[in-house]
């Protein structure tokens, strides 16, 4: 449930943006470029209010599990964070890959605040385990 509550404020930021912010994928290349991907791509189910593409193809399978464990269910809870979301777009500003986990560092907006997520590698695809350090 902890890591829960950490997930959401992120994703809060995700939806409506109202212009597009040119994207961070370009600055990176090899797997920190798949997981820039990866929260370019948490951007567009968000902003296209896509929450089960959240769920499907960008949360890692554990993390799925917590949200489903804490008595909710995983599209349902991203629809609300959805829901709730701001106009700020998200920009990867640092990848640290160590085997198969990684650190991200995410600015919100242009000059917003940094948030930490991490990914692990799953099934050959980098999938996020948390998407807050909240």
């Amino acid at each position: 449930m902890k890591r829960l509550l950490a997930l959401l404020p992120l994703l809060f930021v995700v939806g409506c943006g109202a212009e597009a912010q040119p994207s961070s994928v370009d600055k990176f290349t090899g797997d920190e470029r798949a997981i820039a991907q990866q929260v370019e791509d948490l951007q567009t189910a968000g902003t296209g209010r896509k929450p089960e593409d959240i769920c499907a193809n960008i949360l890692a399978r554990s993390l799925v599990t917590q949200i489903e464990a804490a008595g909710v269910d995983c599209t349902d809870e991203m629809q609300k964070a959805i829901e709730d979301a701001d106009d700020y777009a998200l920009d990867v500003t640092k990848i640290d890959v160590s085997g198969t986990t990684a650190t991200v560092e995410v600015r919100r907006g242009e000059d917003g605040p940094t948030d930490t997520m991490e990914f692990t590698r799953e099934n050959d695809q980098w999938r996020a385990t948390s998407l807050s350090g909240g």
